[in-house]
């Protein structure tokens, strides 16, 4: 598997695809609702992205076999400790799920992060993916916050 920095081209493609992924997790956690879930994604894309791809402290990269893109990986410096990297977006493509990529990629990009300066890299994940929970545990990830909810 091959870790390749993100061009403008892939960039215009995943940005599409990543807002409205991440509109539909948010409504499906119910932090979020339907009907605004992607203005809202859209937004929160602008604070973080003001410069697209060329966002100063933003990092993307592609995923890929034999030239075929099968994910995307997106960090950037965290801006309260500028040693700490922060992983926004991690995303294989479900025919390659389960088959090791996953583990492989964030070995390179812990790899990549260190080279970049960075101590610790840090993520955010669905409590209802758990397939994702097992993998960054035993790539020694570690809970440091927990948010939870109860409905009514």
């Amino acid at each position: 598997m091959d870790l390749k920095k993100m061009d403008l081209k892939n960039y215009e493609k995943y940005i599409i695809g990543n807002l409205k992924v991440y509109a539909a997790e948010k409504v499906k956690a119910g932090t979020w609702k339907a009907e605004e879930a992607l203005d809202l994604a859209q937004k929160e894309n602008k604070q973080l992205l003001p410069e697209g791809l060329e966002t100063k402290g933003s990092y993307f990269y592609t995923l890929s076999i034999d030239e075929r893109i099968i994910g995307y990986l997106w960090f950037a410096k965290n801006q309260m400790n500028q040693s700490d990297a922060f992983i926004y977006d991690f995303a294989i493509e479900p025919e390659f799920q389960n088959k090791g990529f996953g583990t492989q990629a964030l070995e390179q990009i812990f790899i990549e992060a260190k080279k970049l300066g960075f101590e610790k890299i840090s993520l955010h994940v669905f409590g209802s993916n758990q397939r994702a929970i097992h993998v960054y545990h035993k790539l020694g990830f570690f809970n440091t916050d927990i948010n939870m909810s109860h409905n009514l």
